[in-house]
């Protein structure tokens, strides 16, 4: 089965490769033909040339992504997903509730952990999946900062009880899993992500890949 796979990926990298050297190929040619019969218009050519400048940064971090490429997008999605949780909070408790979580961007209060769990006993926070979610994934953070990673494994897998398909949730459940030395449960939550190819970007399955190769070479 991985074989297969890993064929399929080989065949479509090919092809991809292929169409995008005939694309430059022909873009070229025509190009040329055009500049020999004087028939191009010089905004035309700087249009053009704006085009090409644009789609080759775009074609190489989507099918060729760098390590510096998966590093940059997986940050812009925990940096994303961090400002919809906290949104999230907001709304449904009041922009005052995130000064008793955090003294300053990204640092937790030392009481944030007790406040957390408090907020996650109200009768009306699973009523609402998006805070639900939001609390435990924060809590979640809380404890990974905190250097407790099997706290925040229960966390993660409650998390994603409410959003199975969430990408960075599972990401962390998969490193935490790692961290502990339970690779095989590492392994699985990747291998969950990978299942869904469609769903990711070319940078993230590659990290994703990178990742679960890292585990199956020590």
């Amino acid at each position: 089965m991985i074989e297969d796979d890993k064929k399929r990926r080989l065949k479509k990298l090919v092809i991809i490769v292929i169409a995008i050297f005939a694309a430059l190929v022909g873009a070229s040619y025509l190009v040329y033909s055009l500049l020999q019969s004087g028939h191009m218009p010089p905004m035309a050519l700087l249009v053009l040339a704006a085009v090409i400048s644009i789609a080759i940064p775009m074609i190489r971090s989507n099918f060729f992504p760098s390590d510096r490429d998966c590093a940059t997008e997986y940050a812009f999605h925990e940096q994303r997903l961090e400002k919809e949780m906290l949104q999230h909070i907001s709304d449904s408790l009041g922009p005052d509730s995130l000064n008793d979580l955090f003294s300053q961007p990204d640092q937790y209060r030392a009481s944030a952990g007790d406040h957390l769990e408090q907020l996650l006993t109200q009768e009306n926070v699973p009523q609402n999946p998006d805070l639900h979610f939001a609390l435990l994934l924060l809590l979640a953070r809380f404890h990974e900062k905190n250097g407790t990673p099997r706290s925040s494994i229960a966390l993660l897998k409650a998390a994603l009880e409410i959003k199975p398909q969430q990408f960075v949730a599972r990401m962390h459940l998969a490193v935490n899993y790692e961290w502990i030395g339970e690779t095989e449960e590492a392994c699985r939550h990747y291998r969950i992500l990978l299942d869904h190819p469609e769903t990711l970007s070319g940078a993230m399955k590659k990290l994703v890949a990178t990742h679960l190769k890292n585990i199956q070479l020590k």
